[in-house]
């Protein structure tokens, strides 16, 4: 047998089996060989896992911090009005940023937000679009959903999950991500009534909530599954993500009329501190957790048409979308402008009413767009109808 005869033997005994963890072809599924040298498909898959992994630790590095200017002028683009608020959102955002890609040593503290407005004046709309301008995962929970452990509903840590599952399970990307707990008013004590499936108090959901606010370890099931004592968990930081609590927080302006109002500009006298919060049923601990305050107000007739017709992608410019997949021209007037506006305004719940006016406004135009094709629709006042 000559040396050439030899170095071939050699290499059909490599490929049996995976050089990396030295398991045989009948051991693993597959085994991919390359000039002599196998690696199974398992080693293969782990391998993968490391990569990405390492790729979402460098994305972390490479991350370019952005200004608060800058996320200011990409929310002018979408979001109406609620300047003051765009500013404390931003310089929040960029601060709680900064503290995790220079804080190596973790001495800063987390600044959690707590967005409080009314109803449509774009709580949530400003934060997905801040999440988008980072180019950061965004989870929008609803707190009143949430329950704490034992009783019936979403546990807490469900949110992390959901979380996980936006970022496909890659947990440093994760740990980047915005939480938005929406309707947080909604978990105020309400007295002693007690419930065997429901936490109805509220109490208990801000308790469950403390931990994950302001910074844990949660063990969460891969995949979404339940957890049992053998199954191997995926362990995230939530000390790395920025928790934003939003809610209406109807009524509290009643209760100290001198410095809380959604609608009047009191001089700057209508801050929100932490005592109002605490007699409207929050906890003074669950407060604690959200150091910064931001406060949003009532969209004026002038924005909530800004929010219907003028600003980029603005509702009427959605609904012509589908008009103009059937070749059909539609105009509204000006009057017919005003009028959506102003029956928006009677319902109180902000740019939300805008939409539902509309599409019950043209319901029957959408119902015969067949037939008018590459005709014109003009929409006058009378026309407008209530949601």
């Amino acid at each position: 047998m000559t040396d050439d005869d030899n170095i071939n033997l050699d290499k059909i005994r490599l490929v049996s089996q995976c050089n990396f963890c030295g398991k045989t072809k009948e051991q693993v599924y597959k085994i991919i060989v390359a000039e002599g040298v196998g690696i199974c498909d398992e080693c293969i898959d782990l391998c993968s896992k490391v990569l990405t992994d390492e790729k979402a630790k460098q994305w972390s590095k490479d991350l370019e911090p952005k200004t608060a200017k800058e996320i200011v002028a990409f929310l002018d683009e979408t979001v109406v009005g609620q300047q003051k608020a765009k500013r404390h959102m931003a310089v929040g955002v960029v601060n709680h940023y900064k503290r995790l890609m220079y804080d190596t040593q973790g001495t800063i503290e987390k600044n959690n937000q707590l967005v409080i407005g009314p109803t449509g004046s774009g709580k949530t709309f400003m934060a997905k679009q801040i999440a988008k301008f980072l180019d950061v995962p965004i989870v929008i929970a609803d707190a009143t959903s949430l329950t704490e452990s034992g009783y019936v509903g979403d546990d807490v840590e469900s949110i992390i999950s959901s979380l996980l599952l936006k970022t496909d399970y890659n947990v440093a990307r994760a740990e980047q991500g915005i939480v938005f707990l929406d309707e947080i008013d909604k978990i105020g004590r309400k007295g002693e009534n007690v419930s065997i499936t429901r936490d109805v108090s509220g109490e208990g959901v801000q308790q469950a909530l403390l931990k994950l606010v302001e910074g844990t370890t949660v063990r969460v099931a891969p995949q979404g599954g339940r957890k049992h004592p053998q199954q191997e968990m995926i362990e995230v930081d939530t000390s790395k993500i920025l928790f934003i609590g939003s809610g209406a927080f109807v009524g509290m302006e009643s209760q100290k009329s001198n410095t809380i109002g959604f609608g009047n500009n009191n001089n700057g006298r209508n801050k929100l501190i932490s005592s109002e919060l605490i007699d409207f049923g929050m906890i003074p601990e669950f407060i604690g957790r959200f150091p910064v305050i931001v406060q949003t107000q009532e969209l004026t007739k002038s924005e909530l048409k800004e929010i219907l017709a003028d600003i980029d992608n603005n509702l009427i410019d959605q609904t012509r979308f589908y008009f103009d997949l059937d070749n059909v021209s539609l105009i509204f007037s000006e009057k017919a402008l005003d009028k959506i506006v102003d029956i928006a305004l009677q319902y109180k719940v902000g740019a939300r009413a805008l939409k539902g006016i509309l599409e019950n406004t043209l319901l029957e135009y959408y119902y015969e767009l067949d037939q008018l094709k590459g005709k014109e629709v003009i929409i006058n006042e009378t026309d407008v109808q209530e949601a």
